[in-house]
């Protein structure tokens, strides 16, 4: 319809209807001449594309669903091939699981976190939307879980990305559409600070996964290690005992039972090299091992 009022007469209504679709086939195949008019690729953009082709076909495929609403009320979910069985040994390892209750139980959960509210304002159930439900299969897919709690963390990421993606939209939409006093600022406030949230949301879930996979281990590397005029350091297996009735504990290892505790002792395992900055300097031996680091010229102590 153009918009413009044309009375009851029924044939003013065919006559508007038909003009409207003559300016929006015009408009469609004006845009068809344009993408048409498109240059090649340069030499290094083909380059580039035929190194995003091989990567992208090593690639494992992700698990895909058809998600449909049919006139019952009911939503099914169905593979886009016949072999069921292979399907559901599919969705079974997506999930890292080998609980089909615990799979069905979570595809009913994604169908109904990315149903489509824009249209009804939330007031009856959603519209299924199949790319946002089979981007987040995507997502728990790649993230290959490995038992029920990560595939659940996996999801929660996934929903979470979702509800961020659309939040900042709309904090952008009252940014742009709305005045900066009274209900716009109202509104910017409670938008940006729901985004806000779910960033941190989704940065904790991450946080949570990779703490899982560590299962709570956390790894110290040294970097560069420093040994000054009067320090001692200690190499070997090295153990802690409890000081005795009157004092006098310490560090012990296999060749230096009860050394005395220097809160400047360098610990080094069995092996390790101690670090310097020029090898082919003085050396300075450690107490309780035959062996020998170099001392750098700065450290050197004056004979």
């Amino acid at each position: 319809m153009t918009g413009e009022y044309v009375g009851d007469d029924p044939a003013a209504v065919d006559a508007a209807e038909r003009a409207a679709q003559e300016r929006q086939a015009a408009d469609d195949q004006a845009f068809a001449d344009k993408l048409a008019k498109r240059s090649l690729p340069n030499e290094v953009e083909r380059a580039e594309i035929e190194r995003a082709r091989k990567r992208t076909k090593a690639r494992t495929p992700r698990v895909v669903m058809h998600i449909e609403d049919r006139g019952t009320g009911a939503r099914v979910q169905y593979p886009d091939h016949s072999d069921e069985e292979g399907h559901r040994y599919r969705l079974a390892d997506t999930f890292g699981t080998r609980s089909l209750q615990f799979v069905h139980s979570m595809l009913k959960g994604l169908g109904k976190a990315t149903e489509d509210h824009s249209l009804n304002l939330d007031l009856i159930p959603g519209s299924s939307d199949q790319l946002a439900f089979n981007a987040a299969l995507a997502v728990i897919d790649g993230v290959r879980p490995k038992d029920e709690i990560e595939a659940m963390l996996a999801a929660h990421m996934a929903i979470t990305n979702i509800t961020l993606l659309e939040l900042v939209a709309r904090t952008r939409g009252a940014i742009a559409g709305h005045m900066y006093q009274g209900n716009g600022i109202k509104r910017l406030d409670i938008l940006g600070n729901l985004t806000t949230k779910f960033m941190r949301t989704y940065t904790m879930q991450v946080e949570a996964l990779a703490r899982k996979r560590r299962k709570g281990e956390q790894n110290v590397r040294v970097e560069h290690v420093h040994i000054y005029p009067g320090a001692k350091a200690v190499v070997g297996d090295v153990t802690h005992q409890e000081s005795p009735p009157g004092g006098g504990g310490g560090i012990e290892n296999e060749r230096q039972p009860h050394a005395p505790h220097d809160t400047r002792a360098v610990v080094f395992a069995p092996g390790t090299p101690m670090p310097s900055a020029d090898p082919k300097r003085e050396a300075m031996s450690i107490a309780g091992r035959e062996r020998q680091v170099s001392l750098p010229t700065a450290r050197r102590r004056k004979r």
